[in-house]
């Protein structure tokens, strides 16, 4: 992705009702790059899968998490930084593995990397998906 970027940081509280909140950020966001209605459907599901299991997950104490977005000239970048036992039990089962399948097919990146913390980040790359 170009070296040119805009960074938004959202600091969101661990509630369910601020899902559909970060929802209508992303597609702000991914829309003013240029990506077409249907992928920006896409990153609205996959945002709010991921958003939906750090709410539901009880392993910290920790009322809140951070999203992270960085908007190039061809693609994005989301950060989503959770403690380590949130990204362990994140994606675990039968509806986890799902899950992750799903999130790596409509993005071009998906990784967990985990030192203090753990980072959750998902990419998706302008290519042939514009409007016009």
């Amino acid at each position: 992705m170009n070296g040119n970027f805009d960074e938004i940081i959202i600091k969101l509280p661990k509630k369910a009702e601020y899902v559909g909140f970060i929802r209508l950020t992303v597609s702000g966001l991914v829309s003013k790059i240029g990506f077409d209605i249907d992928t920006v459907e896409d990153i609205k599901v996959v945002v709010s899968e991921i958003c939906t299991r750090i709410v539901s997950s009880d392993c910290d104490s920790n009322e809140y998490y951070d999203v992270k977005f960085k908007l190039f000239t061809d693609g994005f970048r989301a950060f989503f930084k959770v403690p380590n036992c949130l990204a362990d039990n994140l994606f675990e089962g039968d509806s986890g593995e799902f899950a992750k399948a799903i999130i790596s097919s409509l993005t071009d990146e998906f990784s967990i990397t985990c030192d203090d913390d753990c980072i959750i980040t998902i990419g998706k790359n302008l290519g042939d998906s514009v409007n016009g």
